[in-house]
């Protein structure tokens, strides 16, 4: 059990403030990531891959504030996400959990659980024949990559891919999200997670065989890297995966990942955007690091700090939750007293450091993740 810290207050304040701040510049068009010192958000139209992240803060930051404006407007969004629900995009897993089934969940509007379980069941049918294995999709959308393919497979597909799996056997009890998932899970286990509790980012199949063809990377230093979002996607994935089933494997690999990850970070726990980037041996301030992994795995760490019955074997991961979520409030503003800059802004978060874009900017999904966290924290309980 974790206990509310009182300093956590104000962060969530200046947090919910930001969102505010941000709503109001972008208007109707979606925050993406803006740059340090700007005033100025680079926007989507559509949501891009974290549509769904926009919407829940919307409604958390309406909740908590009484402001039904923001309530009404995470309605409109969802229903704005509704058309990409036959993209072929593994990220539907995340645009419509975090807006459809949240929504159901806090409005019991049936037409949101409809389409919280169509967009279950259509990234269910993605798996592929051979393997089981969960691709990234014909047409996976995220700005300043262009990767596809039914053929290809990221370590992240343990989070985005499964989350409406759980979601979706939860109300329906159809065994056939379970079985997927497992089949994906397992095999990401014996492809993609070494023995030191690393992982490796992308991989080609066979898919008709199942048979992993070769390994590389999209945004990590070199094809036998570890992407520390990727392991931060793994870490959530696995964890999530035992709260769901209960499975000791399942929470061992999350911990073993997790281990990993604390090994090779400093006390703040906030990592370096990849664990294998060279420069890290003779130069580490030239690495950016990442927030918005971090946020990702406290966000999964916090829904366990609210289970009651997921037994002692859990404990060993939940020791890290507060000193993680202090970690990152060292990057969130102000950073100290008499800081002039605007409150709530989480720094330092690394999209795509091979292509130099948004190395270390303030990302939308790493303020959502740590809002998240939060919130669940405060307020004990998850909407869903």
């Amino acid at each position: 059990m974790v206990v509310w810290e009182a300093r956590w207050q104000s962060a969530l304040d200046h947090l919910c403030g930001r969102v505010r701040t941000i709503h109001d510049r972008v208007g109707e068009a979606w925050p993406y990531h803006c740059s340090p010192g700007e005033r100025q958000w680079d926007t989507t139209g559509d949501g891009d891959w974290c549509g769904g992240h926009w919407v829940e803060c919307l409604r958390i930051v309406g909740e908590l504030t009484g402001d039904s404006a923001l309530l009404e407007e995470a309605l409109r969004r969802t229903e704005r996400l509704r058309p990409y629900l036959e993209r072929d995009d593994m990220f539907r897993g995340h645009r419509f959990y975090y807006s459809a089934a949240r929504q159901y969940a806090w409005t019991g509007q049936e037409r949101y659980r409809t389409l919280a379980l169509a967009a279950a069941y259509a990234v269910r049918s993605m798996a592929m024949p051979g393997s089981g294995i969960m691709p990234i999709g014909t047409q996976v959308q995220v700005r300043s990559t262009n990767l596809s393919g039914r053929d290809k497979a990221c370590i992240d597909n343990v989070h985005p891919n499964l989350i409406l799996d759980w979601w979706a056997y939860a109300r329906t009890g159809d065994e056939t999200f379970v079985a997927g998932a497992r089949r994906h899970l397992d095999a990401t286990i014996d492809d993609f997670v070494l023995a030191d509790g690393s992982t490796i980012e992308f991989a080609d199949y066979d898919t008709v065989s199942g048979r992993k063809v070769h390994h590389f990377t999209l945004l990590g230093a070199h094809d036998d890297s570890c992407w520390s979002r990727g392991q931060a996607w793994a870490i959530a994935g696995y964890l999530r995966a035992y709260e769901a089933l209960n499975d000791a494997r399942y929470l061992a690999t999350g911990k073993k990942l997790l281990n990993y990850w604390v090994g090779h970070c400093d006390e703040t726990l906030v990592p370096p955007y990849d664990f294998k980037d060279p420069q890290l041996a003779d130069n580490p301030g030239a690495v950016p690091v990442d927030t918005s992994a971090a946020a990702v795995v406290v966000e999964q760490l916090a829904r366990l700090a609210l289970k009651r019955d997921l037994g002692p074997p859990a404990t060993d991961a939940l020791n890290y939750l507060v000193p993680m979520i202090d970690g990152l409030l060292t990057h969130l503003t102000p950073r100290r007293v008499g800081d002039l800059g605007e409150p709530g802004i989480l720094l330092n978060g690394c999209f795509n450091y091979p292509k130099r874009y948004a190395t270390h900017s303030e990302l939308i999904w790493g303020t959502a993740y740590l809002l998240f966290a939060l919130y669940y924290l405060k307020t004990g309980r998850i909407v869903e």
